[in-house]
């Protein structure tokens, strides 16, 4: 459902950005805009580039407030005003189903628009940072999705065997996700070393064998919680146990640099500083992206040491460094004092890095 009570605040922030860039009128097509704007989802296949709808938000004049104007088809707009935008004060313009939307979206020099045509004023950087600050009442909401993304890696981990196929993990993993009403927008699984060999696995056939790797992306209202766990079938040796413990070291400068006023292509250079320092391939880094920001999408832009962003205070981060044996990872609200962390599951193992918590290896040994 959509957040109600927070819509009017977001409209007002859309209409300061639209005057200070001396448009009239806004067009926010983007997932991450429309889910921001709204509270809710805006898809209908689980696509991160693509809505159902778009909003056309049109500056009032003096005294009387913008308005936001939904622009859909006749599929989507039944369902959209029971459901998600229920409650909700907007307009409707709905076009025939074998009609494309772009005909009712208003375009010229006084159009602001994240996904610019024409001479409208692309602004898709400024609404990025714009919903890059989460309100307190979006704060809470991510830190319970958090929560429930934990718990519910828990329970898929606990009921996996080692002949489980890595297809099958996958589906324990998005049916405990779908029970508490998390959609899985990323879901990767991997058995035995193939996590460390391939950053990005998608679940195949092959059983899982001595140990595996659960990886999601989960999100509701909007917002996405990034796990990470890893499960071993067999005792962990001790260089393997330390070589994840030197791993969440890594992370720990990243977590460390994380601080409002930061620039974040200075948190990744001290964040990847640490493969070195704890003894592992300077270059490391060269072969995944380390993370950034989230919140809204799973990642926004992959973080690099050239990277100028400023980081402010309640932006969502998750920081993941790899190497070729382990993965960690980890969502984080930024506080005044730095990171707050989120995806915590009292029931599972935990190791002490740097003063925080942080998710060890669940050995089912």
């Amino acid at each position: 459902m959509a957040d109600v009570t927070g819509f009017a605040g977001r409209l007002a922030a859309l209409d300061d950005l639209a005057r200070h860039a001396g448009v009239r009128r806004l067009v926010l097509r983007e997932p991450a805009a429309l889910t921001w704007l709204l509270g809710a989802r805006v898809h209908v296949p689980q696509t991160l580039d693509a809505a159902c709808l778009d909003v056309v938000v049109e500056l009032g004049d003096p005294g009387t407030g913008p308005t936001a104007v939904v622009v859909t088809n006749a599929i989507e707009a039944p369902r959209l005003r029971d459901t998600e935008l229920a409650g909700l004060p907007v307009e409707w313009a709905v076009v025939p189903w074998w009609e494309g939307r772009d005909a009712r979206l208003p375009t010229g020099p006084d159009v602001g628009a994240d996904r610019p045509r024409g001479d409208d004023v692309p602004l898709a950087a400024d609404l990025a940072a714009l919903r890059r600050v989460l309100d307190a009442q979006q704060q809470a909401t991510l830190a319970q999705v958090c929560h429930d993304a934990a718990s519910a890696a828990t329970r898929a981990a606990l009921a996996l065997t080692p002949d489980d196929t890595e297809y099958r993990a996958a589906g324990r993993l998005a049916d405990a996700l779908l029970a508490d009403g998390l959609d899985p927008v990323v879901l990767m699984v991997a058995g035995g070393d193939r996590g460390g060999r391939h950053r990005h696995p998608l679940p195949t056939g092959e059983p899982l064998g001595a140990r595996a790797m659960l990886v999601c992306c989960a999100r509701r209202d909007g917002l996405v919680a990034s796990v990470t766990r890893w499960v071993s079938f067999a005792p962990l040796s001790a260089a393997d146990r330390d070589a994840h413990t030197r791993l969440l070291r890594v992370e720990q400068r990243f977590l460390d640099a994380s601080v409002p006023g930061a620039r974040i292509g200075d948190v990744v250079s001290a964040g990847v500083a640490g493969y070195a320092a704890e003894g592992f391939d300077p270059d490391a880094w060269h072969r995944h992206h380390q993370g950034g920001f989230t919140g809204w999408q799973p990642r926004e832009f992959p973080a690099h040491p050239g990277s100028d962003a400023t980081v402010p205070r309640g932006s969502v981060l998750a920081w993941n460094p790899s190497t070729d044996r382990w993965k960690v990872e980890d969502t984080a609200v930024v506080r005044d004092d730095g990171p707050d962390l989120l995806v915590h599951d009292p029931e599972w193992p935990t190791v002490d890095v740097g003063g925080r918590p942080r998710p060890g290896v669940l050995v089912r040994a």
